[in-house]
């Protein structure tokens, strides 16, 4: 059976949600897992853009490029100051390893899913059998989120998403594998 590259086999999305929740649980307590996806960053700018610094910018060979083309390329990824809801949602996927998103009945939940080894020594740690563990990074009360809806760009960034919340913030999130995308929206 041929598989085209750029579709997502369905079973692979529909047990997903089933296969992290176990590594869930522990730390969502009694609260329903109503949906999860793996996250990336979404590239877009997260600053307000300047003419007059991305001219100096360019002028400065030894200076960053600016926030102007990465603007142009990818749009907007953060509405809001870095203290917002979005901002320090945003900001907690940014510097998190391997940030899950969870869609529970009180709210949003960040995690950093790991594994662990399970044996001791060299070989085992190496080839052995591993155990994953996920850590709360951030949360965001249900109250919080006005709400979300799909915004794809591109073919980099099909499960793009776009959340607003009560303060008047917003950000974009990226869902990985993109067909979770759907799923994470419905939750929200």
């Amino acid at each position: 059976m041929f598989l085209p590259l750029c579709e997502t086999p369905r079973v692979a999305i529909a047990d997903y949600r089933d296969n992290i929740e176990p590594v869930l649980r522990p730390a969502l307590g009694d609260d329903p897992l109503l949906a999860a996806s793996p996250l990336v960053k979404d590239p877009g700018a997260t600053e307000d853009v300047s003419i007059a610094d991305e001219l100096k910018n360019l002028l400065d060979p030894l200076s960053h490029p600016g926030a102007l083309i990465q603007r142009a390329a990818f749009g907007r990824a953060l509405a809001g100051s870095p203290d917002s809801v979005a901002g320090r949602l945003f900001h907690a996927v940014d510097e998190t390893f391997a940030p899950t998103l969870a869609i529970t009945n009180a709210g949003i939940v960040i995690f950093n899913v790991t594994t662990e080894p399970r044996g001791q020594g060299l070989l085992r740690r190496w080839f052995g059998a591993v155990d994953q563990v996920a850590a709360r990074v951030h949360r965001v009360p249900r109250s919080a989120v006005v709400g979300a809806k799909p915004a794809p760009q591109g073919v980099l960034r099909r499960g793009r998403f776009l959340l607003a919340f009560t303060d008047g913030s917003g950000c974009a999130l990226v869902c990985s594998p993109p067909s979770l995308m759907e799923q994470v929206v419905g939750a929200l």
